[in-house]
Order: structure tokens, then C-alpha cells, then sequence
């Protein structure tokens, strides 16, 4: 049992790259309430972030650790372990298709390119983009593609250091589609933000971890939603479930990380940090929906805290097995590897 679920540890979306169709499908429900929520988009500001060696070293463990940029912003190597960027081509921005040959999403080009990527956009128009859930053209984003609802909690300097740091990257020629217009978006979580956003209180393990956790979009995947509101169902936080289907590298159910005999109890600290930096439990593979490779790169210092904090979140039972059929689970009323468990 432990190289089953360790094998489906923190199976995050890959941010964009999982694509799944249950929670973007847009209904006349859905529809109807993004009319009536409309969200408001606050006006660009000249804010111009200043261009540091200390925030150019942030900004890249970030962007190639806990926000995984470049797992949706640009292509994956299939022949490498995890599925790491190509070489060459970090930032250069993806469009995904259905089997059919449908546009699913496009991930923009996020290098200085002035013709197809952002070398055109200001600081603010990125912020904006990162925090708010808003592009740089002013069309709102898709909170399924783009997980912002948790990059709201980035702080200022973290948020400054990400922007320096893609400002460096080299530009890279790589022209997309065109992306899908906000009114076929339903966005409740693009609220502007107006105050400042300080760094936060990581005096402690667990504090650090939760900090971790939320710009890490751990429960992007890890919580499940309502797929009307996408708010959170409750009493099931960080327990999986979530079905990533379609998904290139094959369907794979979340796992619980609640401290439950049916999560991770029974997980400890090196073996957590081991995992995720090697990106295998044994012989088996994480599947590379889970993007450690990106986790991977982190210190042991950061992964020992989300560690710390996810022991501290309430026990949910929960039995999510990727080696058992997809079934429907009465615990949460969804379909999801080992539903009949339940």
C-alpha cells in the first residue's frame, strides 16, 4: 500500500498540463453565474520592479520549484523522468488540443519575445496576470488553467522576484493561437488586489509549510470542488480524489494527504523529502502528474515544512488507490481510483 499511494503523492495537476474537462466545462449554470458575479478588473498601474541579484535568485527558485511556471508555460520532455521543460524552450508558452483537435487552453509565452511573448508587457500587467486572474489584454483567465485563487496569497516580494527573474529569461520566438475571451470564463476568483500583501509570518515549520502549500496550489488538485461554485467541498480538504482525466502522462486520482490512515499517518519527514526529490518510491514512478521534478528542486529546508504543516490539517477519511478501478466513491459522490473503497 505505501509505493501505491506514495506513487500518487500530491498528484497536482500539473498546474495546466492535466487539462481536465470537469472542472472547465462551461454550463448555462456556470454561465449565468459569471454573469451575475462579474468580476471587476482594477486599471494597470507604471509599477516597475526593480531588478535585484537577490530577487533574480528568488524568482528563479520559485518559478523552478513551488510555482512550477514551466510545467504549463512551455513543453515537457516525455523521454525524461518527470517530465522536466524542454531545454531551451522554459517560458516559450503551449497550446493544448483534445484528441479531436480542439483548443483546450494556451499558456502564454512568458519570455521577452516583443512579437509573441510578454517582451511587450509591463510589471503590472504580469502581477496582474500571476495574482488576479486577469491577461494582459484584460481578458479574465480560466481559474482551471491558471491557479491564481492560490498565487492570491504570494507576497509582494515573491510575486517582484518572479517577475524579475522571467524578465531574464532569453526570448524565445514561439507563436500560439489565440487564447479564449473572458466571457466564456467563469472567474470567481479574479478580485483585484489593492493593498499591499506583506511577506508572511514563516518563523515557524508549520507557518513556513502553509505558505508553501497555498502558492504550491497543493489543494488545486488535493481538495475537491464544486463544479458550479469552485469552492471547496467541505470536511474533504487536502483528502484527493480529484480525477485528472484527460492527462497525457494517464489517469491518476489525487491522493489524500490528510493525516488519516486512508492519507499519509504514517509518512515521516526524510522519507517525505526523499520522495520528492528522487521522484519514485522504490522501483515505482511518480506518476508525472505530480510535478516533483519541479518539487524536486527545492530545499530540503522547504519540503521539511510542507511536510510539518500537512500534519496539522484534519485526518479525512478517504481511500484513494490508483491501482483500483475508477468507481464512484460515496464519500464524496465522485468517480476517482478506488471509489468502490468507500
Amino acid at each position: 500500500m505505501l509505493p501505491m499511494l506514495l506513487a500518487t503523492l500530491l498528484s497536482l495537476i500539473v498546474v495546466c498540463n492535466s487539462g481536465r474537462t470537469t472542472s472547465s466545462t462551461q454550463t448555462p449554470e456556470t454561465a449565468a453565474a459569471a454573469a451575475k458575479l462579474a468580476p471587476r478588473i482594477r486599471p494597470l498601474t507604471d509599477r516597475k520592479f526593480k531588478r535585484t541579484p537577490e530577487r533574480l535568485a528568488r524568482g528563479r527558485y520559485l518559478a523552478n520549484g513551488i510555482g512550477e511556471c514551466f510545467a504549463c508555460h512551455g513543453p515537457s520532455d516525455s523521454h525524461r523522468p518527470g517530465w522536466p521543460p524542454v531545454r531551451g524552450k522554459e517560458g516559450s508558452g503551449y497550446a493544448d488540443y483534445t484528441s479531436s483537435g480542439e483548443l483546450r487552453y494556451v499558456a502564454a509565452n512568458l519570455t521577452p519575445d516583443r512579437e509573441t511573448g510578454a517582451g511587450n508587457w509591463t510589471d503590472d500587467m504580469l502581477a496582474r496576470a500571476i495574482r488576479e486572474g486577469v491577461g494582459h489584454d484584460g481578458r479574465l483567465l480560466d481559474p482551471t488553467h491558471m491557479p491564481y485563487e492560490f498565487y492570491r496569497a504570494m507576497s509582494d516580494e515573491d510575486l517582484a522576484s518572479i517577475i524579475v527573474y522571467l524578465r531574464s529569461l532569453p526570448a524565445i520566438r514561439n507563436p500560439l493561437p489565440a487564447a479564449t475571451r473572458s466571457d466564456h470564463i467563469f472567474a470567481p476568483f479574479a478580485i483585484p488586489i489593492t493593498a499591499p500583501v506583506p511577506v508572511p509570518d514563516v518563523s515557524t515549520p508549520v507557518k513556513r509549510g502553509a505558505y508553501l502549500v497555498q502558492i504550491g496550489t497543493c489543494q488545486w488538485c488535493h481538495t475537491l470542488r464544486d463544479q458550479q461554485s469552485r469552492q471547496p467541498l467541505p470536511g474533504l480538504e487536502f483528502a484527493g480524489g480529484d480525477l485528472i482525466d484527460p492527462n497525457p502522462y494517464g489517469r491518476a486520482s489525487s491522493a489524500n494527504l490528510t493525516p488519516d490512515p486512508t492519507g499519509i499517518s504514517y509518512y515521516n519527514e526524510a522519507f517525505f523529502v526523499k520522495v520528492i526529490h528522487a521522484g519514485k518510491v522504490g522501483a515505482r514512478k511518480l506518476n508525472p502528474a505530480m510535478p516533483w521534478w519541479f518539487f524536486g528542486h527545492m530545499s530540503d529546508e522547504d519540503l521539511r515544512a510542507i511536510f510539518a504543516y500537512l500534519r496539522t490539517v484534519k485526518p479525512v477519511h478517504h481511500r484513494v488507490d490508483n491501482t483500483e478501478p475508477i468507481a464512484y466513491c460515496r464519500i464524496c459522490k465522485r468517480m476517482h481510483h478506488g471509489g468502490a473503497l468507500n
